[in-house]
């Protein structure tokens, strides 16, 4: 029979293998999905207010002249802290005036300063480790 020490230390070396068991179960790769989502234009709903274009407010129908496009990012983090590089252009020859971002997913910054150009790319910000958040840009 094995002394109450004994026990005890038994117990915690268990809990302590158990507990490193799930750690290491955690520690899982991160998962980025980017997916096109429809651009809104002329008459459609913005759904949310564009920094420095007066024309753009959440809540109110898009003015003739803007197109809004946008993709939408799902990022699931494991154990590396990751986010999505996104390639932003324009249709036709309009230009870029401002980003804006609906859901959980926050951009984090442009690679250069991209208003009046077609395109550029956008880093989105990782989440939390083991959480799934999903946001359009």
């Amino acid at each position: 029979m094995l002394s109450p020490h004994k026990t005890i230390a038994a117990a915690v070396a268990v809990a302590a293998l158990a507990a490193a068991g799930v750690s290491i179960a955690a520690d899982t790769a991160t998962q980025i999905a980017v997916e096109p989502v429809a651009s809104l234009s002329a008459g459609d709903i913005s759904p949310f207010d564009a920094s420095g274009v007066k024309a753009i407010r959440r809540g109110k129908a898009i003015p003739s002249g803007y197109v809004l496009v946008g993709q939408k990012v799902t990022n699931t983090r494991g154990q590396a802290s990751a986010g999505a590089a996104l390639y932003f252009r324009c249709p036709g020859e309009k230009r870029l005036k401002t980003f804006g971002t609906t859901g959980d997913r926050a951009l984090a910054s442009a690679d250069r300063s991209y208003v009046d150009h077609r395109s550029t790319w956008v880093r989105s910000a990782p989440g939390v480790k083991g959480q799934t958040v999903t946001g359009t840009a």
